[in-house]
Formats: structure tokens, sequence, C-alpha cells
């Protein structure tokens, strides 16, 4: 019987990769109408400006790469077109406003958004299924990858173990101006702010310089938001516009909800294996993360442990 993956992120699509590779018949299932999960890209609709049709990053702002193996593989994306070097260097906000610089890690974004990292990426053995809301496990399968936050996976598989590691739920706030009218940024690291954590500026991060900023909300006001996101704009647009010292107001703003957006630390173990090694779980709470380097190390890991398993596995040792 084929392998199942559920779950269509980055480590999802790591996952199924890794199998069919072993020569294991996959099938992908997602809920979404596109792969992507929380590297998450959306398309700008009737907006009133001459956006519409761009991709707005609305979920993971970037990656980072230091793992020799990811690395090789952000070479490949990088040579391919898909993905960009961005920045090594974001400005932090406090009460005041714009205080400094930080350097860090290169940060790689993509021209056409982070999605398309995630659909160019599956090798084309892999059987697809978009719009497709598992509610339980299939029984049609020999092994199966659930590559989603825990809390989700703990719904379809009760014996998954609880973890004591917290996720934090994000309000992510597009805002879309006529024209740019805030200092030369990249993204900001706002500090003692009830309202906003993060301002990336899209235009920037695509490479286009369109006048697209992107926020996200406080974990703790965005947990009090999550049964109606759109309560939030308000004061997103105002904390935006304050600590970019922006004189106008956007002319279109979404807001997107992200209940389960970052796991707040990370288990060293690369996956969770059920004892019987059916079921297994994958993700960015594995691997030393929460990155989305670990996410795809997570992935591709579990499926290379899924297709060992299916491998010397007997017809009776289900």
């Amino acid at each position: 019987m084929p392998a199942t993956v559920i779950g269509g992120g980055i480590s999802g699509v790591a996952c199924a990769n890794a199998l069919v590779a072993a020569g294991v018949d996959v099938h992908l299932r997602d809920r979404g109408r596109r792969l992507g999960g929380r590297m998450a890209s959306r398309t700008l609709r009737d907006t009133g400006t001459s956006y519409d049709g761009r991709a707005v990053d609305i979920g993971a702002s970037y990656f980072t790469a230091r793992d020799p193996s990811f690395i090789a593989q952000v070479k490949t994306w990088t040579a391919a077109g898909t993905v960009r070097e961005w920045t090594d260097a974001f400005h932090v906000a406090g009460p005041s406003g714009i205080e400094a610089v930080r350097s860090g890690p290169m940060r790689y974004a993509a021209p056409r958004g982070l999605r398309t990292v995630v659909e160019d990426m599956v090798d084309p053995r892999v059987r697809v299924t978009s719009d497709d809301d598992v509610a339980a496990l299939p029984d049609d399968a020999d092994v199966i990858a659930l590559c989603m936050p825990l809390p989700q996976a703990r719904r379809l598989h009760a014996g998954i173990p609880e973890s004591p590691i917290v996720w934090e739920p994000v309000i992510a706030v597009t805002c879309v101006f006529e024209e740019r009218d805030w200092m030369e940024i990249d993204g900001v690291f706002v500090n003692d702010d009830p309202v906003l954590t993060w301002i990336a500026d899209d235009g920037r991060r695509r490479g286009d310089d369109a006048p697209v900023l992107v926020a996200h909300v406080h974990p703790v006001l965005s947990a009090g938001h999550l049964a109606d996101p759109s309560a939030v704009v308000p004061q997103a647009v105002a904390g935006v516009r304050r600590t970019l010292d922006i004189g106008a107001y956007p002319a279109w703003v979404d807001a997107h909800r992200w209940t389960y957006a970052k796991p707040l630390d990370a288990h060293e173990d690369p996956f969770w294996l059920s004892d019987d090694g059916r079921v297994g779980v994958a993700g960015d709470m594995w691997a030393d993360g929460p990155r989305v380097e670990a996410a795809w190390l997570s992935g591709s890991a579990l499926g290379a442990a899924l297709a060992a398993r299916m491998a010397g596995a007997s017809p009776h040792s289900r």
C-alpha cells in the first residue's frame, strides 16, 4: 500500500520527496487550495490599486540556512531563480520609533512568493490532492506522515504524546499603499509594543519595491481576536504608521489568522515516530527548530525513516 503524507507545507513536501525518491508510492494530501502551509502567499484581488495580481507573503517572512544539506538545497533554488538573497540586517524599533539596525544571517526570500518554494520542489512522481480536509487517518496507507503543528496532528492520532512546547498565534495584517512613504527598510523587529512584533517590507522582500507592508500582531493581542481577525486592523494600521512615521493610510488592508503560527521551542529529535513505525510527525517543532530549515530537515528525515521501515517490513508487520 502507498504512503500518505498529510500536510502540504515544506515539511510535508520534503517528506513526500524523500519517500518517492526511495521508490515508495506517495499520496500527499493537503486541506489548502494550494500547497505552502505556513509559507503562504496570497494574490491581491480587488484592492483598488495597480497591485492586483501581485503575490504577498502572509505566513513565514523569510528563511535562513545553516545546515550543509539545506544550504545545498538553497543553492539549487537560488540557481533556478526560485529564491533570492534578501538581506542580512533588519531595523529595530522601540516605543520611540526606529532605534537601530541589527545584523544577522542572510535571509532568503522568493520573487514570486514563498509559497512557490514549496510548490516548485514537489517531485512530479508525488500524487497531490488539494482541498482535502482529512478528518481521520486513512486506512489505505502502509505508513502515514503528519506534517503539521502538533496540536493539529494529535486530533488525527491520539497516540501522539503531548508536548510542553507552546504555540503562538499570529494575525498577519497586509497593508497596500498607493506609494512608498517610509524610510528605507527591509524589516523591523518591534520591541516592547502591545500591538506589533514585526513589520516586513514586502516590496523590498520581493524585489519590486511595491508599497506593501505586512505586520505581525503581538501573540497576546492575536489570541484574543482569532475569531475575528479583522478587529485588530485599526490597531495594527496605527502601529505600522506610528513605527514607520507614515502619514498616509493604506488603500487596502487585510488580516489573516494563524492559530498555530510558531512553536516557542523545538525538540532536538528530527521527528516523532510511533512504536510500530507506521505514523510519524514532522515539522518546525522538531530538528532543533523552529525554523523553515528545521521543517525541511524534519520532513526529509521522517520520509527517509518511513521508507526504510517499508523496505524492511514484513507483510504482517502492521
